[in-house]
């Protein structure tokens, strides 16, 4: 009576429990078995050093397993037909972002014309900063004030108590 439902329908598995990880690789799983190691071990001792160790490999174990599934990303990215387009933009990218960037490239003078030679914006930039720095600002005397000689006055308690 049990087998006759199990030789008409079969047995079914069910939905896989777990998505595919391509991103898995050894570096990911030396990781995930030193966080269980640890995590034992601390499960043996209860120890706080070994809780921080556990902790330790834990972060250790998820930032490799994301920066992994990351670069897994990128590359199925990559691969697709549809994102053909996609690998120049990505290598573009990648070149922008390890660039340094030391100032402007290009520099106009006093008679509005772009300079565009490193030589030419280095004496441009001296040119600009030796007249800012040596120009006589104009002082108009506009701003009173008492002038003291000597020493200042001491301040006493009885001072600060009238002042309150």
């Amino acid at each position: 009576m049990q087998k006759a439902p199990e030789q008409v329908h079969g047995w079914t598995k069910g939905p896989p429990r777990h998505s595919e990880t391509w991103w898995w690789n050894d570096e990911v799983a030396k990781a995930i078995e030193e966080k269980i190691r640890c995590y034992k071990m601390w499960h043996k001792t209860k120890t706080a050093s070994d809780q921080n160790k556990y902790k330790e490999a834990r972060r250790n174990a998820r930032s490799v397993a994301l920066a992994q599934e990351k670069k897994q990303k990128l590359v199925n990215e990559l691969e697709s037909t549809v994102r053909k387009k996609n690998v120049y933009r990505v290598a573009k990218q990648m070149t922008k972002s390890r660039q340094d960037v030391v100032g402007a490239n290009c520099v106009k003078d006093a008679k509005g014309k772009v300079l565009v030679e490193n030589d030419q914006v280095k004496e441009e930039w001296r040119k600009y900063m030796e007249k800012l720095l040596n120009e006589e600002n104009t002082w108009d005397n506009a701003t009173t004030c008492e002038t003291l000689e000597g020493p200042c006055k001491l301040i006493r308690r009885d001072d600060i108590l009238k002042a309150l």
